[in-house]
C-alpha cells in the first residue's frame, strides 16, 4: 500500500482551518436556526464578540476528552459514558438519549430505544473530529462516527449523515475535488437511505444546470420534513448544495445557510469541510477576524478540561492522531522536515480498507459487548444480548425473555458456567454450561419473571465464570438493564370498552392495540405515579388535537393540528402545561383526536425552565405510569 506523507504544519493548518471553519459557520448559522424559509444573509447577522456557544462544536470537546481518556479502542460505549457525566443539553434526541443512558441503557439501545429524533441532525454535526484523527483514511473515521452516532441515533438517518461527513472530510486531507469526495462519502452510507437518495439527486439537479434556489426547492419536495427542521437528509443536501453552487469559502456557507432549516449545522459542517480540504488561507479574514480563535463552551457541557482555544484544541487533535494511526496502521507518516506528499490518486488506488463499514448497519436493540476488557470485537469472547420484542421494557409481574449469543474468536478453549443475577425477588435465574472451541457460538435463552415492585430501572448481570482445571479462574460480569413499561388502558371509534395495554416508552402506541384506520376520538388513562411533590411540565407531543386531564382537571386542551414535535424544550406551549404536581399517585387522562394524520402521541414529564440543575427540561425518570 502506497504511503502518504503529512508534513507537520500543512497538518496543522488543516486542522486548525476545520475548526475555524466549524466555528465560523456555526456563528453564521446560530441566530437563524429553525427558521423554515430560504434566507438572504450576506454576513454574520448579529455582531458578536467572539464565536457563540454551539453543539456543534461542543460535544466535539466532549470526544477528544474521550480520545485522550480511552485512546483509539474507543467505543460507543465510552462515548455513552461520557454523555452521561458531561453533557446535559434537553434538546430532541440528546434528551431521549441522555434519559435513557441514566436509566441505565447503553449504545447502541440508548440510541434507539423511545427515541422519535433518530433522523436528526445531532450526530451529523460532529463528524470532524473522527476525520482529524484519521487523515486520508475514511473507513476508519467512519468507523468512529458509527460508534459516535448510535449513542442518540441508532436505526436512522443521522448515523448515515455523521459517516457520510467523516468519509469526506477524512479523505478532504488528500483530495481537493468535491465530487471525488462527495463519491467516497456515498461508498461509506447505504445506497437506499435517505441521505444516500438526497444527495444523488441533488448531483443529478447540480448536473441537469438547476440553479441553487429551485435545487433548493427540489430537495424539500423531494426530501424534505416541513415537521421537523433539523431532519437530516434534508440538511446534509443543504449543507452539500453550498459546497457545489458556492465560489469560495464566503459565498458556500453563505448559500447552505441561506437555504434555511437547521442553519448553524449546515453552515458549521461545510465551514469544516472547506477548511480542512483548503487550508487556512482559503478562509478570507472579514470571516475570521470577528469571531476570533477562544471556544466558548455551553453551560450545559460540562466536567472536563475544555480547550480554551482553537490553537490548544488543534495541537490536542494532532496528538492523539498519532496514536489512532499507530493502532490501525495507517500510511501516513507525519514529519518534520519532509514536504507533503500525496501519491497521485491515492484513494481509489486504496485497495485494503482496514475495516467493513457496511457490516456495522444492523440491529440497534441489542448489546454487544467483548470479555475479557481491553479485547477487541475480533480478538475476545464477543458477547451479544438481545431484549424480546426488540425493547428493553417489563411491566409489573411481568415475563422478559433475554438472550445471550456468545461467540469465542479467542484461540483458547473457553469453558465455565453461564449465571444470570436478577433483580431481588424476580423469578428466573439460572445457569448453563458452556463450552466453546475457538469460533465456536453458544446461544442462552432465560425468562425473567418481575415481581410488583414499581422501579424506572431494575439492573441485571450476566456472569461468564470461566474454567481451569475443573476450578473457576475467573469471573467476568456484563452488567445491563430493564427498565419500567408504561401501564395504559385505551379504546377508540371502534372498540367502546378499555383494552389494558403496556407500552415500552412514552409513546401511547395505539396501533399496536386497536384498529386505528378509522379517525374519530381515542382515548388513553393511566396512574402517574410521582414520588415527591415538584413542578412538573406534562407535554402532549403530538400533531393532533388533544385533551389531557389530571385528576379530572383539563391542564392542556389544544383541537388544532400542530408540527409534530415530541421534543422536552420545543413542544408547542398549547400541548403542555406546567403544574404543581403533589405525591403520590395521580389519574391522568389523554384524549386525541384524530383526523387524517398518524395516530403518534408521547407524553412526557419533564423539569420545568426554572430549574437549573442539571438543567431546564431534563427528563424525570422517577415518574411512572403504572396500573
Amino acid at each position: 500500500m502506497s504511503k502518504i506523507i503529512l508534513n507537520k504544519k500543512d497538518y496543522y493548518n488543516k486542522i486548525y482551518a476545520g475548526w475555524m471553519g466549524k466555528n465560523i459557520g456555526g456563528t453564521l448559522g446560530g441566530p437563524m436556526e429553525g427558521k423554515m424559509c430560504l434566507l438572504d444573509l450576506t454576513f454574520y447577522p448579529k455582531t458578536f464578540d467572539g464565536p457563540v456557544p454551539n453543539d456543534d462544536l461542543d460535544l466535539q470537546l466532549v470526544w477528544l476528552h474521550a480520545l485522550e481518556q480511552y485512546g483509539a479502542r474507543l467505543t460507543a460505549k465510552e462515548l455513552g459514558m461520557e454523555w452521561a457525566e458531561h453533557v446535559f443539553f434537553p434538546y430532541d434526541e440528546y434528551g431521549y438519549a441522555l434519559t435513557n443512558l441514566r436509566l441505565g441503557l447503553v449504545p447502541p439501545v440508548c440510541g434507539s430505544f423511545n427515541n422519535p429524533f433518530t433522523n436528526c441532525m445531532g450526530s451529523p454535526i460532529r463528524s470532524e473530529i473522527w476525520a482529524m484523527i484519521a487523515p486520508g483514511a475514511p473507513e476508519v473515521a467512519a468507523y468512529y462516527a458509527y460508534q459516535d452516532a448510535i449513542v442518540d441515533h441508532a436505526g436512522g438517518e443521522g448515523v448515515y449523515g455523521e459517516v457520510f461527513f467523516a468519509a469526506i472530510e477524512s479523505a478532504a486531507f488528500v483530495e481537493k475535488d468535491k465530487f471525488k469526495l462527495i463519491e467516497y462519502g456515498l461508498k461509506c452510507i447505504p445506497d437506499d437511505c435517505r441521505t444516500s437518495k438526497a444527495v444523488k439527486d441533488l448531483l443529478k439537479w447540480y448536473n441537469e444546470g438547476l440553479d441553487w434556489i429551485k435545487a433548493r426547492e427540489n430537495i424539500l419536495e423531494y426530501h424534505g420534513n416541513k415537521d421537523n427542521f433539523t431532519d437530516a437528509p434534508q440538511n446534509i443536501a443543504f449543507t452539500i448544495l453550498g459546497w457545489l453552487y458556492g465560489e469560495d469559502f464566503g459565498d458556500s456557507i453563505l448559500k447552505a445557510v441561506n437555504c434555511g432549516y437547521d442553519t448553524d449545522c449546515t453552515g458549521a459542517t461545510l465551514g469544516a469541510i472547506l477548511g480542512i480540504a483548503e487550508g487556512l488561507d482559503y478562509i478570507d479574514k472579514k470571516w475570521s477576524e470577528p469571531i476570533g480563535t477562544n471556544i466558548k463552551v455551553s453551560p450545559a457541557v460540562k466536567g472536563f478540561n475544555a480547550p480554551a482555544d482553537l490553537e490548544e484544541l488543534t495541537e490536542r487533535t494532532v496528538k492523539i492522531s498519532k496514536e489512532i494511526a499507530a493502532y490501525w496502521d495507517l500510511p501516513v507518516e507525519f514529519s518534520d522536515e519532509k514536504e507533503t506528499v500525496i501519491p497521485e490518486n491515492y484513494l481509489s488506488n486504496r485497495n485494503e480498507f482496514l475495516i467493513d463499514i457496511s457490516s456495522l448497519f444492523g440491529s440497534y436493540n441489542s448489546i454487544n459487548t467483548v470479555i475479557p476488557q481491553g479485547e477487541s470485537i475480533n480478538s475476545g469472547v464477543e458477547i451479544r444480548i438481545s431484549y424480546e420484542n426488540d425493547n428493553p421494557c417489563i411491566g409489573r409481574n411481568d415475563k422478559k425473555d433475554i438472550t445471550f449469543i456468545l461467540k469465542n474468536n479467542t484461540k483458547e478453549e473457553w469453558e465455565g458456567i453461564l449465571r444470570l443475577e436478577l433483580h431481588e425477588g424476580w423469578l428466573g435465574s439460572g445457569e448453563k454450561q458452556y463450552n466453546m472451541l475457538p469460533g465456536d457460538e453458544i446461544k442462552w435463552t432465560i425468562s425473567a419473571t418481575s415481581n410488583d415492585v414499581v422501579k424506572p430501572s431494575f439492573n441485571i448481570n450476566l456472569k461468564v465464570d470461566r474454567y481451569h482445571d475443573d476450578r473457576i479462574w475467573n469471573t467476568y460480569t456484563v452488567g445491563f438493564a430493564l427498565i419500567a413499561a408504561a401501564s395504559w388502558y385505551v379504546k377508540g371509534p371502534q372498540c367502546e370498552n378499555w383494552i389494558k395495554a403496556s407500552f415500552p416508552g412514552n409513546k401511547i402506541d395505539f396501533d399496536s392495540v386497536l384498529d386505528t384506520s378509522m379517525d374519530g376520538t381515542y382515548y388513553a388513562k393511566t396512574t402517574l405515579f410521582n414520588p415527591s411533590a415538584r413542578r412538573v411540565t406534562i407535554i402532549g407531543g403530538t400533531a393532533l388535537g388533544i385533551k389531557i386531564k389530571l385528576d379530572g382537571q383539563v391542564i392542556v386542551d389544544d383541537p388544532n393540528v400542530t408540527r409534530f414535535v415530541p421534543a422536552y424544550h420545543r413542544a408547542p406551549s398549547s400541548k403542555l402545561a406546567e403544574i404543581d404536581l403533589s405525591e403520590g399517585a395521580h389519574l391522568l387522562e389523554v384524549e386525541v383526536i384524530k383526523e387524517g394524520k398518524p395516530l403518534e402521541v408521547y407524553i412526557l414529564p419533564v423539569a420545568t425552565r426554572n430549574v437549573k440543575k442539571p438543567g431546564a427540561k431534563y427528563y424525570y425518570i422517577d415518574i411512572l405510569f403504572v396500573e
